[in-house]
């Protein structure tokens, strides 16, 4: 009896370990912003299966991102600036990422030409100016359909050097990489113009990929009901916000005619905006040294500071 009972509790074990499901693998670009990776984690983990980010390494170009879209070498998620392009080509999850912040663009000036930009108001004062915007960026169509003038470059080492050089005017970068190239001596920020439009980073699938499509989807609209996506966005972006004081700048504000109708610009807990407090209906939050923080969900992820 008790041999028997040993064997059938082998074989129950045995069958319970045959139905665990297997963990799903979904292939990301090598490299990625560690915000973008846990926020994917995150909408990921409202599901009961288990999944696991596999990094794939050789995709240098936004373009070629999108060409591998599903492809046996190539990923299966892929995060971008979205336009109505973009979305032809991949499906599109409507949920901005980084909730606009890379349609407010500080502007990269040479340090000897200060004088030259103290006295714009408006954007339609920069119709003269020199634009590099880099060539894989949708951001550039913004640009260009707005009548501005765009240099498209490779490499925005080389187009600072453009700057100092004086063969380009303006390098306008999002307020998340301008960071990386405040310390030349030759190059500064513009210290009183912004220059916004909407603009939204989303994750792509290949539109073959409904099932991916659906479960990313439900993931983040259940990370912003329960207030961890609120709590993770702050948690990388709160100081640096707090810092570039975004409100007090003088805001030249684009249209984006690159935007499709299914923006969700309705939602207004979808997006940041400087001055105003914006929260979800279900967090909660305290005052710290470092300013305000949400308290996360009990569901949220631990991470990193």
């Amino acid at each position: 009896m008790r041999r028997f009972l040993l064997l059938l509790m082998l074989c129950a074990s045995g069958a319970m370990a045959a139905a665990k499901p297997q963990p799903l693998e979904i292939r990301v670009t090598a490299g990625a912003d560690p915000y973008v990776t846990q926020l994917l984690e995150l909408a990921l983990s409202y599901q009961s299966r288990p999944a696991i980010l596999k990094p794939v390494a050789g995709i240098p170009t936004q373009s070629r991102a999108v060409r591998l879209l599903g492809k046996p070498s190539g990923i299966d998620v892929f995060w971008s600036v979205t336009s109505r392009t973009r979305e032809q080509h991949a499906l599109a999850v409507r949920i901005p990422l980084v909730k606009g912040l890379l349609g407010y663009r500080v502007l990269f000036i040479a340090a000897s030409r200060a004088a030259d930009f103290v006295d714009i108001k408006h954007w339609g004062q920069l119709q003269p100016v020199l634009f590099g915007l880099r060539h894989d960026w949708p951001d550039r169509e913004v640009f260009e359909l707005n009548g501005l003038q765009v240099v498209a470059f490779h490499d925005t080492e080389k187009a600072m050097s453009m700057l100092s050089s004086k063969r380009l005017d303006v390098v306008p970068l999002d307020i998340l990489a301008a960071g990386d190239f405040s310390s030349r001596s030759d190059i500064m920020v513009q210290p009183q113009l912004l220059i916004h439009y909407p603009s939204a980073v989303y994750l792509f699938v290949d539109k073959a990929n409904t099932e991916l499509h659906a479960l990313l989807q439900k993931g983040l609209e259940q990370a912003i009901a329960d207030g961890c996506f609120e709590w993770l966005f702050r948690r990388h972006f709160a100081r640096q916000l707090e810092q570039l004081d975004l409100a007090g700048r003088t805001r030249l504000n684009l249209p984006n005619p690159t935007l499709s109708a299914e923006t969700p610009l309705s939602r207004s807990e979808l997006w940041y905006q400087p001055g105003k407090y914006n929260d979800n209906n279900n967090t909660q939050t305290n005052q710290t040294e470092h300013g305000s923080h949400v308290a996360p969900h009990p569901h949220c992820l631990p991470v990193k500071p």
